[in-house]
């Protein structure tokens, strides 16, 4: 860090010229005012002081998670300068140190990480709209410690104007952007706002900031456009951030030295306009920065409009954000015209923007109606002889599971001597159907998922993250069977009933979720891995499972203690053209919800808003189609997926940012890559299974 120890210049020392100690520089009576105003407010504590109340008035959050103040950006903005960032690579050096440590250096560190994190956005932001060969980056980082001890700041760094090529000679009209390094910012609570101290900690800068640049106007006789009166300050924590934001004419201040600080709140409150951003993730625990994530992206688009303030750029936000779309246009345009020559049928469909009004609405009834057929009378204990082609099995039930969809049965085979536990889909009959909607539903369920597992064992796909079709025929009741020539059944209740049976049995993420409240992130990573390796296999023969939730995904324990995955509940498979996905308002796919059809990438977004619910996600209470694609919009938006994921591995944050790229678009999904980078994280953990 870099103790600015400035020299003296004209018998001044620049550091009390940034306090405005220099009356004798400017001999107009308003400068004069002014200097005399700045080097007055000199206590950040003092200011707070005048305005606490209506500080906490403003912070107090709303039944939207807002607060009065608002966002110093909007949320397109915000997108739009995304897309116009997809090329520019922000390269990080030093890592944030755990908000944990308490190690004494770690304050130290944290600077340091802050100063790399500043140095590395305004670089790589200069490289990307303003620099040409001939052109050396303007500005430079320092950590001034001065302001932090004068004026009861926390840790203080800055973006600093080069000025005539010395770094030391430090004035407060040359600082285009100001970071407060915070101890703490509301703990560790995100989405909430920062406390009126801090805010009041950034305003006092941000006045400081916006006087100096007034008197050098009016000391250089230049007229001030109005990027001049706007100011941004950066709020940090150890792995979190604020922005600040503050407009006003500072001609407007009646810069009162006699009551400084009441004069300063009263321009506060009444002429300018103060902006204030929730506190949002920035670094991970691991001390990486989320760069595409709201909260890093706020910083980078503060320190793009401090930066352009000094010079106007060559290249704006929206000449790049342009050529982007214009060149994943092409790219998709491209693709299309791949597929439809090579004959290839696709389900694409282009997602369109969400947030406009949709004409359908889907309401939902969330009540389990679902109810076991009375009729059939299978309870533990039970025996089911089951007719397989040409062979007979006995079964023996010994627990009934109720899932959200269906009922299965677990039993043993009576003729397995190591007692395997298998599945028990059991139908419904065939004299029902008419009349139940809900034995016809039991009856296609069965006969659904034997014709898949039926198809993906005739086409040899063999793989131990999807069930395994152990027997499938039709149940054999006791007594004669008195069915006549014309009929395929008799009256009794288990004449040709269809049943299924599959190996193995487990235990569903949604139980082991309600009863553990969190997984590990092991866990998470071998969850990943094992139902990529199993869509990867069914995509392979094309298929598509298009039905990815928690209760659909179980975890078997092995006898070593090992556990791993299975993908289950293959009954609603995409398997031809004119199939329909089943809609599920949390965890279908965007294309599933918006179009009834699929992409090459759906599972896999499936799959990731189950990562995202297990890691303590926090899901919306979706009562229609056009709430649920709202919700899916504002999430990826926002990057509220890849900030939780990022919690938990840093490899499967990686693996949402792949999938938002994929989302909606015909291309198909690398799986053996990022099979083998989850592989690799669950190495390094010593867990890697063969």
């Amino acid at each position: 860090m870099l103790d600015v120890d400035l020299p003296k210049e004209n018998g001044l020392n620049p550091m009390e010229v940034l306090d405005g100690d220099a009356d004798v520089m400017h001999p107009d009576s308003r400068s004069n005012q002014l200097e005399q105003f700045q080097s007055r407010l000199v206590d950040s504590k003092v200011l707070h002081a005048e305005l606490d109340s209506w500080l906490d008035e403003g912070l107090a959050i709303k039944e939207d998670g807002s607060c009065a103040f608002g966002e110093p950006f909007q949320l397109e903005e915000l997108s739009q300068f995304d897309h116009a960032l997809e090329e520019v690579l922000f390269p990080q050096v030093l890592r944030m140190p755990s908000i944990a440590s308490s190690n004494p250096v770690s304050t130290t560190e944290a600077c340091l990480a802050v100063e790399d994190f500043l140095c590395s956005v305004a670089t790589s932001l200069w490289d990307a709209f303003w620099s040409s060969d001939d052109e050396e980056f303007p500005f430079f980082v320092t950590d001034v410690q001065k302001l932090s001890s004068r004026h009861n700041l926390p840790h203080c760094l800055a973006l600093v104007k080069r000025h005539d090529k010395r770094e030391d000679d430090v004035l407060w009209e040359h600082i285009s952007e100001i970071v407060l390094l915070e101890g703490s910012l509301q703990g560790p609570t995100y989405e909430s706002f920062p406390t009126s101290f801090q805010v009041s900690q950034a305003v006092f800068c941000a006045l400081h900031l916006l006087v100096s640049r007034k008197l050098s106007h009016v000391r250089l006789s230049t007229s001030a456009n109005q990027n001049v009166f706007t100011v941004f300050v950066l709020l940090v924590h150890f792995h979190g951030g604020s922005v600040i934001r503050i407009e006003g004419d500072i001609s407007s201040l009646e810069a009162d030295t006699v009551e400084v600080y009441k004069s300063a709140a009263v321009w506060v409150q009444k002429q300018a306009s103060l902006m204030v951003s929730a506190v949002n993730k920035v670094w991970t625990t691991f001390g990486t920065v989320n760069w595409r994530d709201v909260g890093a992206l706020q910083m980078l688009l503060a320190t793009f409009y401090c930066i352009e303030q000094f010079r106007a750029p060559k290249k704006s936000i929206l000449d790049l954000y342009s050529k982007q779309i214009f060149f994943s246009s092409q790219k998709v345009e491209q693709r299309r015209q791949e597929i439809n020559g090579n004959n290839k049928n696709f389900a694409v469909a282009l997602v369109s923007e969400i947030y406009e009004d949709s004409e359908d609405i889907l309401e939902v009834d969330h009540r389990n109606t679902l109810t076991f057929p009375t009729f059939l009378k299978i309870e533990p204990g039970s025996l089911l002889w089951i007719e397989d082609t040409d062979r007979k099995k006995m079964l023996e039930v010994y627990d009934v599971c109720v899932s959200a969809e269906h009922h299965v049965c677990i039993g043993v085979d009576v003729d397995d001597e190591a007692k395997r536990p298998v599945n028990i889909f059991v139908g419904a009959h065939p004299a029902q159907l008419e009349t139940s909607w809900e034995e016809m539903g039991a009856w296609y369920h069965v006969q659904r998922l034997t014709r898949i597992l039926t198809t993906m064992k005739q086409r040899g796909l063999q793989t131990r993250h999807i069930p395994r079709l152990v027997h499938s025929g039709v149940l054999l009741h006791p007594g004669m069977c008195e069915k006549r020539e014309s009929q395929a059944h008799c009256d009794h209740p288990w004449c040709q009933v269809p049943v299924l049976v599959t190996s193995p049995v487990g235990e569903s993420l949604q139980q082991i979720f309600l009863r553990d409240k969190v997984l590990p992130p092991i866990e998470l990573l071998r969850c990943c891995h094992d139902c990529l390796s199993a869509v990867q296999s069914a995509h392979s023969m094309g298929i598509q499972h298009a039905n990815i939730t928690p209760d659909n995904i179980i975890r078997v324990a092995e006898a070593n203690g090992e556990n791993y995955y299975v993908l289950v509940e293959w009954g609603h498979a995409v398997l031809e053209e004119n199939d329909r996905p089943k809609v599920n308002l949390i965890f279908s796919s965007t294309d599933a919800l918006q179009s009834g059809r699929l992409c090459p990438a759906s599972d896999i977004e499936s799959l990731l808003y189950v990562l995202f619910y297990l890691s303590r996600g926090k899901l919306p209470q979706c009562v229609s189609v056009e709430s649920a694609l709202q919700w899916r919009y504002r999430a990826w938006s926002r990057r509220a997926i890849q900030q939780v994921l990022g919690e938990v591995s840093i490899v499967l944050k990686a693996f949402a940012d792949y999938v938002d790229s994929l989302c909606g678009t015909p291309y198909s999904v690398d799986y053996d890559i990022w099979v083998l980078r989850i592989n690799r994280a669950l190495v390094q953990e010593g867990i890697l299974r063969h």
